[in-house]
């Protein structure tokens, strides 16, 4: 039989327990980025005439005017006028949003 005090023990170790599980869980569910192949079929519907387009799987910091970002680079090349024309993005690894495109010489 257990006595008062060997149930408070099991009984903290187990509350212990599930406390941390649950912060754990959470923690790393909110750690999680958005998938960069939806990402990159975003932002392919912003462009016309896509001939080719790469998105990277592993974000990089992508720094800011002040802050430092986690994001996915990636590339598209669309074709105006019979001339190929490249551009670069940038996207937050955790919302989704675009953050810069720049136009490739």
């Amino acid at each position: 039989m257990l006595n008062k005090k060997n149930r408070f023990i099991i009984l903290f170790i187990m509350l212990t327990t599930i406390v941390g599980s649950i912060y754990f869980y959470t923690r790393r569910k909110h750690q999680q980025y958005q998938d960069p192949e939806k990402i990159i079929s975003e932002v392919r519907t912003y462009f016309m005439n896509v001939i080719g387009s790469y998105i990277l799987h592993e974000p990089i910091t992508y720094k800011n005017t002040s802050d430092a970002t986690l994001v996915f680079q990636g590339g598209i090349t669309t074709q105006n006028n019979g001339s190929l024309t490249s551009y670069d993005f940038f996207v937050d690894a955790n919302s989704g949003e675009i953050i810069n495109i720049i136009e490739c010489e």
